[in-house]
């Protein structure tokens, strides 16, 4: 999964290959303002984001309707963790750019991290419909998630899935996603199928790859987290299991693993605003009746 902080390189890489054409007949801005611009995004390249921030808020002082200033401070509030002030600069960037989907990514990102989730379904909503691609349609699944819609989530993950084997990217979490909607859905059958897909299609190495082996029987929960490199993948780890077990009906260690997201996890990673969003009660999948 592209996690915020991945989506924020990917953005910068567009930006500053092309950052003009972004804004269509926005007016440019004066030289010695765009040189500040230029050298903000150049300090955003080399890691420098304080510096970067300073760059583009001086600029925003000389002209406060300079879009790419505007969208390169939003860009580091969003990665900063400052969701309340990237909802807003990215908030009047769609009000002056309607058309762009890039800011209205960057809104959805702040809102789901601000737990706003209907701000942020129609966030990416209005990304998808724009720029159809699989990270769009990735975050219009999480939100629907959290939103408990969970067929719709499925439809979206699955879509997502689609978008990124067109583009060359090969990623298990849109299918994961979509086989624990299902779940929380009481789609056994389709949860089934997905996993199926799942299995015959995707390479067999790399993380989220332990979360799959643990799925289907082939490694221990304890196993599972011993391939966690990181607190991304600690809390990714973590947020399976609780869906997991929530599938199958086993609420107190579903809510253990949850809890320690909620309470320890890192918060750059989709999994953690989903722990914190998921209902208390079962998953319609565990409130099947068994079948022989």
């Amino acid at each position: 999964m592209f996690a915020p902080r991945q989506l924020f390189t990917l953005c910068l890489a567009v930006l500053t290959a092309s950052a003009v054409s972004l804004w269509g007949d926005a007016p440019d801005p004066a030289p010695s303002v765009q040189e500040t611009v230029d050298q903000a995004f150049q300090l955003l390249n080399q890691g420098e984001t304080q510096d970067a921030l300073l760059g583009f808020q001086s600029a925003l002082e000389a002209d406060n309707n300079n879009l790419q200033a505007c969208l390169g401070q939003a860009m580091i509030f969003n990665k900063l963790e400052r969701y309340t002030e990237a909802f807003a600069a990215y908030d009047s960037l769609t009000e002056r750019l309607p058309e762009n989907a890039f800011a209205w990514n960057g809104r959805g990102l702040a809102a789901f991290n601000l737990e706003r989730f209907d701000e942020a379904l129609d966030s990416f909503r209005y990304a998808s419909a724009m720029t159809p691609n699989g990270y769009h349609f990735e975050s219009l699944a999480w939100t629907q998630m959290c939103r408990g819609e969970f067929n719709e989530a499925a439809e979206s993950a699955k879509r997502a899935n689609l978008f990124y084997t067109r583009e060359g990217e090969q990623t298990l979490y849109p299918l994961l996603l979509a086989y624990f909607a299902h779940l929380e859905a009481g789609e056994t059958e389709h949860a089934r199928r997905t996993l199926d897909y799942t299995l015959a299609n995707l390479p067999r190495t790399g993380w989220p790859l332990p979360v799959l082996n643990f799925i289907v029987g082939k490694s221990s929960a304890a196993e599972l987290i011993s391939y966690v490199r990181n607190a991304a993948q600690e809390t990714e780890a973590h947020t399976y299991l609780g869906l997991y077990w929530r599938a199958q009906g086993e609420h107190e260690t579903a809510r253990k693993h949850l809890d320690w997201v909620r309470e320890k996890g890192d918060s750059s990673v989709f999994e953690f605003i989903l722990a914190r969003a998921l209902p208390q009660g079962p998953s319609l999948a565990a409130l099947q009746p068994a079948t022989n």
